[in-house]
């Protein structure tokens, strides 16, 4: 008989089947990267917890310790339908830079539902699908 192993979707995805690619990451040696973090590119090309100078790239898909080495391979979803507010930003990384993210992140197959709001504060009016 056959035996299927069980499989519990992360709380940062929605229904829509991820892509995963394999990636190398790069941190400081000791820390963990939690599942869900966001990740970003450097312009010479190493892949750390996502930073306004780094490009969006996509999500950690699990944990990750960071060896020594300080260098680890990672999987990360590359194209997801994800939760917003489970997703796990680095420290410092301001609300403004977050929305910027899940903007860029959109732009590499990695879609979010997010309340948008105005400066103001108040949410974003709904599209009724009537006429404008």
């Amino acid at each position: 008989m056959q035996e299927l192993a069980r499989y519990q979707r992360p709380a940062f995805l929605n229904d829509h089947p991820p892509v995963l690619a394999r990636m190398n990451l790069t941190g400081i040696p000791g820390t963990t990267l939690p599942a869900g973090a966001v990740l970003g590119r450097t312009d010479d090309g190493e892949l750390g917890l996502w930073t306004k100078d780094r490009t969006v790239t996509g999500i950690l898909a699990g944990e990750v310790e960071v060896p020594a080495s300080g260098k680890a391979l990672a999987d990360v979803y590359i194209h997801a339908s994800v939760v917003a507010e489970e997703l796990i930003f680095a420290d410092g990384v301001t609300d403004e830079e977050e929305r910027q993210a899940l903007a860029a992140l959109r732009g590499v197959g990695i879609y979010s539902s997010v309340t948008w709001a105005d400066a103001s504060g108040d949410k974003a009016p709904e599209n009724d699908g009537g006429d404008a």
